[in-house]
């Protein structure tokens, strides 16, 4: 079943022509669930007028559409095309380089919301009394972002072996099924046993497992830190904050639609730098001060 959404490319970029006089942006992207998210970051980034933001439903599709409008509607300047990082580099797909494609530096647009800023910002529409200091502490964010980075991290290896060698589903599980019922924690014995049936696949299929480990672990090694949200999946940070929020300090169940635009009003804008000079780039916009 095709994926892209209804409208045929060649509608979406005569839409964005009909529109064009009228705004000073446009952006294709891919989560359907992300214009609101967009907008509002852009908002914040930088004072210009969003014409229109269009959600194609995948990387494949961001890229095809990409590649139609630069070879036919280059004078179309105010359009760009953002696309995630995760795990393409290891097939060797790498993305052009052209100041109106934007590849995110993390995984997902997730991975930049999940932050302590944005779930204090969550705790405050339900915890009234308490001030700032009193979240962070009742959040406990560090020890809680160590217990998600250090129980992912093994199985996104895993993952983005499985990925660069096609040996089965990868990312694409949902995350539900590495938490264990009614609780914040990961169910290790879940994840092991997704890392052990990947390196029974690659001894079956000659790859050696522990040295693509490593190669994977060394790119996510920086020379002062290590890169978790470029490895793992902002979709499950997402999850995990939920569920700790819902299982350790509220006790009540937030809806993950309604929680992303709160935190995105919240976070910082220091990591968007690469993407407010993607879209200076090319056009004299004014920042807002």
């Amino acid at each position: 079943m095709n994926s892209f959404p209804t409208r045929h490319e060649n509608s979406l970029l005569a839409d964005t022509m009909l529109r064009y006089h009228e705004a000073d942006l446009f952006l294709f992207i891919e989560d359907k669930k992300m214009p609101y998210i967009y907008e509002e970051l852009i908002r914040r980034l930088v004072n210009l007028e969003i014409g229109k933001i269009y959600s194609l439903e995948s990387k494949k599709n961001v890229l095809e559409m990409f590649e139609k409008w630069k070879s036919s509607k280059k004078e179309l300047n105010k359009c760009f095309f953002i696309v995630d990082k995760d795990f393409d580099h290891f097939r060797n797909k790498i993305i052009p380089n052209h100041p109106n494609l934007i590849e995110l530096e993390k995984y997902t647009i997730e991975n930049y919301l999940i932050t302590k800023e944005g779930a204090i910002s969550l705790l405050k529409t339900k915890v009234f009394e308490k001030d700032k200091d009193e979240l962070e502490a009742l959040l406990d964010w560090e020890n809680w972002i160590k217990l998600m980075y250090e129980g992912f991290k093994d199985l996104f290896i895993a993952y983005a072996i499985a990925f660069k060698f096609d040996l089965g589903p990868n990312t694409g599980i949902k995350p539900g099924k590495y938490f264990k019922t009614k609780s914040y924690r990961i169910d290790e014995n879940m994840v092991e046993k997704y890392i052990l049936d990947i390196k029974k696949l690659c001894v079956e299929n000659y790859i050696d497992y522990e040295r693509e480990a490593e190669i994977v672990n060394q790119y996510y090694k920086k020379h002062t830190y290590y890169d978790y949200d470029a490895l793992i999946k902002g979709k499950y940070l997402a999850f995990g904050l939920l569920k700790y929020l819902n299982f350790k300090i509220l006790r009540v169940k937030l809806d993950e639609d309604l929680c992303y635009p709160i935190m995105v009003r919240n976070i910082s804008l220091e990591p968007f730098e690469f993407l407010k000079n993607k879209l200076i780039g090319s056009q004299s916009f004014n920042l807002i001060s």
